[in-house]
């Protein structure tokens, strides 16, 4: 795994200070705009071995089964609600087996958001706390 370079994280936290309005998450999950939180999912959607895009996913019913730690993220509302606890672990690590196959040629690099998140997923489960949408 590629360990963010520091002009990376820079750059995320200073577009992310930036901006007033978007998705925000308790333990650091997520902070910025909600349109880059949907292409992030369109990426993780690839990342799984889809084809087509994740709203024709949604329209589908393909995320619909909330038993399946990532289904609960890719089909999870983008502005507040919260991953359950006890769902933070299993998602963690559904997210850290596609990890390595997230792009990492953008400027805001889709592999190091996704660590980002992991990152959050395990702290909130270690607390046995709900990551919440706000």
């Amino acid at each position: 795994m590629r360990t963010p370079r520091i002009q990376d994280q820079a750059r995320h936290s200073r577009f992310c200070e930036e901006d007033d309005m978007g998705l925000g998450t308790t333990h650091n999950c997520w902070s910025g705009p909600y349109s880059m939180f949907h292409r992030w999912r369109e990426a993780l959607h690839r990342a799984l071995g889809n084809e087509g895009t994740l709203d024709a996913a949604w329209q589908a019913g393909k995320y619909q089964d909330q038993s399946v730690p990532i289904n609960v993220l890719m089909n999870h509302s983008d502005c507040d609600g919260e991953i359950p606890a006890d769902v933070c672990g299993p998602l963690a690590d559904a997210l850290a087996a596609i990890q390595e196959k997230m792009p990492d040629v953008t400027v805001y690099s889709m592999r190091w958001m996704t660590e980002k998140f992991i990152q959050g997923l395990r702290l909130a489960a270690s607390l046995g706390e709900p990551v919440e949408f706000h």
